[in-house]
C-alpha cells in the first residue's frame, strides 16, 4: 500500500488569514467619495450615473467584504485546528517515546 503525507503550512494559512482581513477592512472602510466625484461632473445626467453605480457598488462591496471575512475565518480555523491536532499528536507521540 502506498503511503500518502499531507504538508500544511501553518504560517501560510496564518498568512492567508491576516491577508484576507486587511483587504476586508479596506473594503469595509471605502468611503462614499463617489458623491464627490458625482458634483465635480458638471453634468446632472453623469452625476447621477456615478451616483448609480457607487450605490450598487456598494453594495457588491458589502457582499464581498462579509464573503472575504468569512473566508479569512475559515483560514484561521483551519490553521487552529491543523496546529491543535499537530499538539496533540506530537503529545501522544512522547508519551509514547
Amino acid at each position: 500500500m502506498a503511503r500518502s503525507s499531507l504538508t500544511v503550512r501553518g504560517s501560510t494559512l496564518e498568512a492567508l488569514f491576516s491577508s484576507l482581513n486587511s483587504i476586508r477592512r479596506e473594503f469595509e472602510s471605502a468611503d462614499g467619495s463617489a458623491a464627490d466625484a458625482a458634483d465635480a461632473c458638471g453634468h446632472e445626467a453623469l452625476a447621477q450615473r456615478v451616483r448609480s453605480f457607487a450605490t450598487e457598488w456598494n453594495d457588491v462591496r458589502r457582499g464581498l467584504a462579509e464573503s472575504l471575512g468569512d473566508l479569512g475565518r475559515s483560514a484561521g480555523a483551519v490553521a487552529d485546528g491543523f496546529s491543535d491536532v499537530e499538539k496533540r499528536l506530537a503529545g501522544q507521540l512522547s508519551e509514547r517515546g
